[in-house]
Order: C-alpha cells, then sequence, then structure tokens
C-alpha cells in the first residue's frame, strides 16, 4: 500500500521520521544522499508538504533504528575476481 493511499492523519509521523533521521545522519544533504532524492524533495517531506514515498519512508526507519550506527552506512561495492 503506497502512502498516497493512508490517510492524511499519519503525514506527521512520516515528517517526524525523516526528521530524525536527518538528525542521526547529520543533515538533510546527507539523509537525501542515502535516500537517492534531491535535497529540496527531503525537506517537503520533512516539512509535511509533500508525503514520501515508500521506500523513502522505510529507509528512514532504517536509518533511526540503527541509531548513530547509521553513520558508517556505506554502499556495498561488489566485483567479480576471475581466476585463471
Amino acid at each position: 500500500m503506497a502512502i498516497a493511499s493512508l490517510p492524511r492523519v499519519n503525514a506527521g509521523i512520516y515528517a517526524d521520521m525523516l526528521h530524525r533521521a536527518a538528525a542521526t545522519l547529520g543533515g538533510v544533504s546527507r539523509l537525501a544522499l542515502r535516500l537517492e532524492a534531491p535535497p529540496e524533495e527531503v525537506r517537503k517531506w520533512i516539512a509535511g508538504a509533500e508525503e514520501p514515498p515508500l521506500a523513502a519512508f522505510l529507509e528512514a526507519l532504517d536509518v533511526v533504528a540503527q541509531g548513530p550506527y547509521a553513520r558508517g552506512f556505506r554502499r556495498l561495492r561488489v566485483a567479480a575476481i576471475r581466476t585463471g
């Protein structure tokens, strides 16, 4: 179920979670990088002006759940090693 189809009453919950995630990561710019979204868009979500995509909200939940350890987030890069 997409967030857009949920009651608007919950919009504050999404904005609060994104705000907490931004605080955990050290700012909106860092959260935007993590969410792979433009910072302007993330600011709208935090302000409650627009509802975030479900994937962005769930990623924010993960950031908050990881707490201070979220700062160490790094994308995993995998390389194939050929032998022979």
